[in-house]
């Protein structure tokens, strides 16, 4: 099963240990596989390093975060040129889910993304959603 994750699902694992269980049923899991792209890699990068988070995770637990994460991913280069969400910022994640052909794209997003589903056939989900359907 391949599933592409959003970075706000992510950040939130990293800082909330609730959020950080639910991940690591994820990546603990054979039989999924994560896809992303440098452009998602990056903007986690970026994202995991400000200052506001230093109050919840120190810098060497996001570099063991990130580390684990590259090992776990596939990374894939994706191509499409998508303008169909209403934040123009989150549409190289539909780009990604649809150029790796994904089973779901799972995210927090609830304004944006979330309304879109199913786009192009791909079920746009939150992670305990996901998490429901690995445990049928």
């Amino acid at each position: 099963m391949r599933i592409v994750i959003d970075v706000n699902d992510f950040i939130s694992a990293l800082i909330g240990k609730g959020h950080r269980r639910k991940l690591a049923v994820v990546l603990a899991n054979p039989t999924v596989e994560i896809v992303a792209d440098e452009h998602l890699l990056t903007e986690l990068i970026d994202v995991a390093q400000r200052d506001k988070f230093r109050k919840y995770v120190s810098v060497d637990e996001i570099g063991l975060f990130l580390d684990v994460l590259r090992f776990r991913l596939t990374i894939i280069s994706a191509t499409s040129i998508i303008r169909d969400c209403s934040d123009p910022d989150d549409n190289y994640l539909l780009a990604l889910a649809v150029d790796a052909q994904a089973d779901y794209l799972i995210t927090g997003d609830k304004a944006d993304l979330l309304s879109l589903s199913p786009y192009r056939g791909i079920p746009i989900i939150r992670l305990q959603t996901f998490l429901d359907i690995l445990a049928r």
